[in-house]
């Protein structure tokens, strides 16, 4: 990783959309975040890219919790320079530290420039307390002297009105269920939705525009929904083809965000919500600022950390689709999902590459995961039928730990073992073997890969009875596929079935032990 001198910063930041150019190239964040306060602290400077690096959680941390940053930020309030004071009152923003609230109104009392408030208002609003709540209810927005000075006076309006929401009390609002039909489309794992369809078929619910990854449905009765397992996210529809515009978003969203809201919920409005922009872009962040902006209003409150709905944009910068994910009906399939480790199996994959094998599976069956991790595969198998028994082996201590964690919370009764599963002793062969087996650019490397694939692939007819299934689960399916060619007679290739996981297209093999 390159690591940045404070003098190429200092250049980057004087070109145009400076921050962002930095923020793009692949340079050390740690060395950029110290380099980044420690221009600020001693030259005033760098505050542009230090607002950027403000959207990474933990350096945002780091910022709260460094005085003598705080500090500087409160010294920059009553700085000479406009945009540094603007830039100041944004930090303290993003800090939400109470120490700066009374620098906070000195500095707004004395404020001059018209386009430097809306900061200082909105800082006074993300920090909060009684005494910025108090301030903001008897600030007066100054009339426009002149048409120079109508757009400011917009702006300070608008600021003024989020910040007083801001500082209002905080509305609970509890999901009360469906009143009407809406339509909702359901995000399932990639080349897999034929089984999210006849999931849904099996609960009396019906897909249309059925697509790789998702499926559309027409329901009052989300409870029901939620009995499906095969699908990762349930997203309201707003509308498609909408210009990629922050007004024009707005325009379409709030509507049904506000019916969705007032259908299906207590209390009274202002509504909590945040933008989520699946769109490719140059300028993302300042796009969602602006959309979250044009949405906001009386009744719908930007809240980026603490939001009860989500307007999803997805598309391109020209042309987008609008969703809505509610975060107020909690989603329990997974809950026992307490933990996971690295590549943990996600549960819609391991639900939909179950039901995928559904006709070669058997009612009480003896199941063996070789390679079990955190428990997913196994746990979605006891739930999709009776077992007579679960079986997880696994050589990674703590990934055992793990799934005894989460099999506990899942009410499926499992049994694990830290072993190799090339050791392991099989006293009587299973029915059924499944296995999330590790990927070589995940887990491992290629060759620590073929060493288990072939050694399991060995070893299925004494861990699997004669007639007995395999499922596997692998990235590494043109090894596995050499394999199973090498052990044609012992094994044979059922079925193969591609699909997509985190940018990965695995494939799944459905084997009988000869």
């Amino acid at each position: 990783m390159k690591k940045l001198t404070d003098d190429e910063i200092l250049k980057l930041l004087s070109e145009p959309n400076g921050a962002e150019k930095i923020m793009a190239l692949r340079v050390d964040t740690d060395a950029l975040y110290d380099s980044a306060v420690r221009l600020f602290i001693e030259k005033r400077a760098a505050a542009p890219l230090l607002l950027r690096l403000a959207n990474k959680k933990r350096c945002l941390i780091e910022m709260s919790g460094n005085e003598e940053l705080i500090g500087a930020v409160g010294e920059a309030l009553s700085s000479d320079a406009p945009k540094l004071r603007r830039n100041a009152a944004r930090l303290a923003g993003c800090l939400k530290t109470s120490g700066l609230t009374e620098l906070l109104i000195k500095a707004l009392d004395n404020e001059e420039q018209r386009f430097v408030r809306p900061s200082m208002l909105l800082a006074l609003g993300s920090i909060g307390g009684e005494k910025a709540a108090d301030y903001l209810k008897k600030y007066c927005v100054a009339p426009a002297a002149d048409e120079s000075e109508r757009k400011h006076f917009s702006e300070e309006s608008a600021a003024l009105v989020s910040a007083l929401r801001e500082t209002a009390p905080r509305v609970e609002h509890a999901f009360t269920g469906l009143k009407t039909i809406w339509t909702l489309e359901l995000r399932c794992p990639d080349m897999l939705a034929h089984q999210l369809v006849e999931e849904l078929a099996e609960l009396g619910l019906e897909a249309y525009d059925i697509r790789s990854s998702s499926v559309k449905i027409k329901t009052g009765d989300i409870d029901n929904l939620y009995n499906a397992r095969c699908f990762r996210e349930a997203l309201f529809v707003i509308a498609n083809g909408v210009d990629t515009q922050p007004e024009a978003i707005a325009k379409k969203a709030v509507p049904m965000l506000l019916k969705l809201m007032h259908e299906t919920h207590t209390g009274e409005p202002p509504f909590r919500f945040r933008v989520e922009m699946d769109i490719a872009c140059e300028n993302r962040t300042e796009l969602v600022r602006s959309i979250a902006s044009a949405a906001e209003g009386q009744e719908l409150k930007n809240a980026p950390s603490d939001y009860e709905v989500e307007l999803r944009v997805e598309g391109s910068i020209k042309s987008c689709r609008l969703y809505a994910k509610l975060f107020t009906r909690k989603d329990k399939r997974f809950s026992y999902r307490a933990e996971s480790i690295p590549a943990s199996m996600d549960p819609s994959v391991a639900a939909s590459v179950l039901r995928l094998a559904q006709d070669y599976l058997i009612v009480n069956a003896r199941v063996i995961d070789p390679c079990c991790g955190s428990g997913t595969f196994l746990i979605e198998r006891g739930l999709l039928s009776p077992c007579a028994s679960l079986t997880g082996v696994d050589i990674a201590h703590k990934a055992i730990e793990v799934a005894r964690r989460n099999t506990a919370l899942s009410g499926v009764d499992a049994k694990y073992t830290v072993n190799d599963i090339l050791r392991f002793v099989c006293h009587r062969p299973y029915d059924e073997l499944i296995c999330n087996l590790p990927f070589g650019n995940r887990v491992g490397t290629h060759s620590s890969c073929e060493a288990l694939y072939r050694g399991l692939i060995a070893r299925l007819p004494e861990l699997v009875r004669h007639g007995g299934i395999a499922i596997l689960y692998t990235m590494e399916f043109t090894l596995l596929k050499r394999i199973i060619r090498e052990n044609e007679g012992r094994i044979t290739l059922l079925s193969q079935h591609r699909t997509e996981a985190g940018g990965l297209t695995p494939e799944i093999f459905i084997l009988r032990v000869e």
